[in-house]
């Protein structure tokens, strides 16, 4: 029966396609009469006529003292197929849903050593489009070691892509930044904190990277979820920064 098979994809047993097209070709028959055509044992035609009849594709009748089985008309199947696409497009979404949880889950990097630092400065070029601005802490100590962890051509790639940097720092650390336009700066005052932990935060596209100078170990982790609320909180405080030495000369 050529039909069988189209009829399973759409959610039909083996047994209960054969039987519907059976009907179908040969008109109100009894279970006896199915069995012997479709050569399915007398049992597996009684358990499996009930499921027909709940799918609405076939129905019985009495005539005599005998029970008769028909089928219904194949439009019966337009019903079927309307609720198993119903059901797949909600197991999409749930599995959408699912999809789009992983993807929310952080992944995280640890990188050592001098190349894993320099690393760090390549990843936020690179992750960043033309015109973007990263935001960083920074509490170095060891001033005079800041080149040896930028790799040679960063502060020309920065050009190039005309990468914007915010930057909270020590005012230590500040008289020895020279001004650039695409730089703004602002300062821990030291009645708050000298700032001198020898560590780093950037916060960049949907990454965030924590640098400790100490043992040369660098830790990133990317999540858009997490980089939005790091970069909230940059930002609030740079602004109150700011404010703070405009009110305080």
């Amino acid at each position: 029966m050529q039909y069988t098979k189209t009829l399973q994809k759409i959610g039909l047993s083996e047994r209960e396609s054969l039987i519907y097209i059976d009907l179908l070709e040969n008109g109100v028959s009894t279970i006896s009469d199915i069995a012997k055509r479709t050569a399915l044992h007398r049992p597996s035609v009684y358990q499996t006529l009930p499921l027909l009849e709940e799918s609405g594709l076939v129905s019985k009748g009495p005539k005599g003292k005998r029970i008769y089985y028909g089928a219904e008309s194949p439009e019966k199947l337009k019903k079927i197929m309307e609720n198993l696409s119903k059901g797949f497009m909600a197991t999409i979404f749930d599995l959408e849903d699912m999809y789009e949880q992983k993807e929310k889950k952080p992944t995280i990097k640890v990188l050592t050593g001098k190349k894993g630092i320099q690393s760090v400065f390549y990843d936020t070029i690179g992750t960043l489009k033309k015109g973007d601005t990263y935001y960083r802490y920074s509490a170095r100590t060891n001033l005079e070691k800041t080149r040896d962890y930028l790799p040679n051509d960063y502060r020309e790639l920065v050009a190039a892509k005309q990468i914007q940097r915010c930057v909270i720092t020590s005012e230590k650390q500040a008289k020895t930044k020279r001004p650039r336009l695409e730089r703004e700066i602002v300062t821990i005052p030291k009645r708050f904190d000298l700032f001198e932990d020898n560590v780093s935060k950037i916060i960049y596209g949907d990454k965030v990277a924590m640098i400790d100078y100490n043992t040369e170990m660098v830790l990133i982790v990317e999540n858009p979820l997490l980089a939005r609320f790091e970069e909230k909180i940059f930002k609030f405080l740079f602004r109150f920064l700011k404010e703070y030495h405009r009110d305080n000369g």
